[in-house]
């Protein structure tokens, strides 16, 4: 990876470095650093499924449980996913690398660093805002113990647990190795998350840079600046233009070649991340009807409220961070149709009106992000998500 590049996502490359799944670290650290992380997560999880075999028949304890194991699940797909791709992402990012030299007019390099900023400020506000969710998350066990501190009573405040669990050990006599444990289960669950999506996210603004650049070439093709440098790399990349075709024509070759680069990013780019994308958006659906009756079930318990308040805050904004970069991509891709059939076409010459009707024809479908192809992430998904989750969330209160 170039400079150029590498500066805009530099902080993507050490948070992913933090969890040993970005691309470019040495091979022991990439299977080391994850299988610890997995294994914290792992540990975590058999509290959970201890305390559902504990406490089964007790509604409370039973969604608590299954809320927890859902976040856990959650998490560790994220990372595993991450690694078992570690290649096609490795791939992903010599694209972009690629694609920074590929598209070299002043115009072009533009549009690339403006997305890579939209994309670092992504990363940096996303990981913020997350981290401040979870920071108030965690400090809610402590509120009694400070409290007990500040303003004593004639006897301790009720201990409260980040995450209720089961240990099989004396839990007030080990009250803080459990609180550590629960700790460190958190935070590498949701940089699991926050690290995967940021990169996620990043990746997608970078393809919805690529059609923007596209679409305003085609507005421009009658523009008679000459783009040599573009023509040059593109006669590298095995592009035979004659000297004697017109200037239009060169334009809607390097057009195409470009568009065809984008939807091969694309499609690599929905390979890696189909099917946990899958998986995570099932859980949520499971995770936001399990919320809303644990809220219900806790209603006077104001910490209790807050804490599960917090993972519904958090369940919605990162189903949000998932969708809504699809819904971009998709708008950008459109965009693409339209601007090439808004072109002069009655200006062009008729090698090139030959060569617009192909890139009308692969435009046509626009690209898209999906969950194992079946569901494709943009805002309608986001609003599906939320319908279903809010139906099973009655049945299950109809049933309760």
């Amino acid at each position: 990876m170039e400079g150029n590049m590498l500066r805009y996502y530099s902080r993507n490359q050490l948070f992913l470095s933090l969890m040993g799944i970005w691309p470019y670290q040495p091979r022991m650290i990439k299977i080391l650093l994850p299988c610890f992380l997995v294994g914290i997560d792992i540990s975590a999880i058999v509290t959970q499924v201890l305390l559902l075999y504990d406490t089964w028949g007790d509604i409370s304890m039973t969604i608590e449980a299954i809320v927890n194991l859902i976040l856990g699940v959650g998490a560790i797909t994220k990372l595993i996913n991450i690694a078992i791709n570690n290649k096609k992402l490795q791939y992903l990012l010599q694209l972009m690398d690629e694609h920074w030299r590929l598209f070299q007019s002043e115009c072009e390099l533009h549009i690339l660093r403006h997305y890579a900023n939209i994309g670092q400020k992504v990363t940096k506000y996303y990981s913020v805002y997350i981290n401040i969710f979870v920071i108030i998350f965690m400090s809610v066990p402590l509120v009694p113990r400070i409290l007990d501190i500040i303003i004593p009573l004639n006897e301790s405040r009720p201990v409260i647990y980040v995450i209720e669990g089961e240990w099989r050990v004396d839990k007030e006599k080990y009250y803080y190795p459990i609180l550590l444990h629960c700790y460190l289960a958190i935070i590498i669950s949701t940089r699991c998350m926050v690290n995967v999506d940021s990169m996620y996210m990043v990746c997608v603004l970078h393809g919805c840079s690529l059609f923007n650049a596209i679409g305003i070439r085609l507005e421009n093709i009658l523009d008679k600046t000459k783009h040599m440098e573009d023509e040059k790399t593109m006669s590298q990349k095995h592009l035979v233009i004659k000297e004697h075709d017109s200037e239009d024509y060169r334009k809607m070759i390097a057009c195409l070649k470009k568009h065809q680069l984008a939807i091969e990013y694309i499609d690599l780019l929905d390979s890696t991340f189909r099917i946990a994308t899958f998986l995570i958006l099932s859980l949520n659906v499971m995770i936001l009807s399990l919320i809303g009756l644990q809220i219900l079930n806790k209603l006077g318990q104001t910490q209790e409220v807050m804490r599960f308040g917090f993972i519904a805050v958090g369940s919605v904004t990162h189903l949000m961070s998932m969708c809504l970069p699809g819904q971009l991509l998709l708008d950008s891709s459109i965009e693409v149709f339209d601007k090439a059939y808004n072109a002069r076409w009655y200006m062009f010459s008729s090698k090139t009106t030959k060569l617009l009707s192909i890139l009308l024809y692969r435009s046509f479908v626009p690209c898209t992000l999906t969950a194992a192809n079946m569901y494709i992430m943009s805002v309608a998904t986001f609003s599906t998500v939320m319908q279903t989750a809010m139906s099973y969330f009655t049945t299950f209160l109809s049933v309760g």
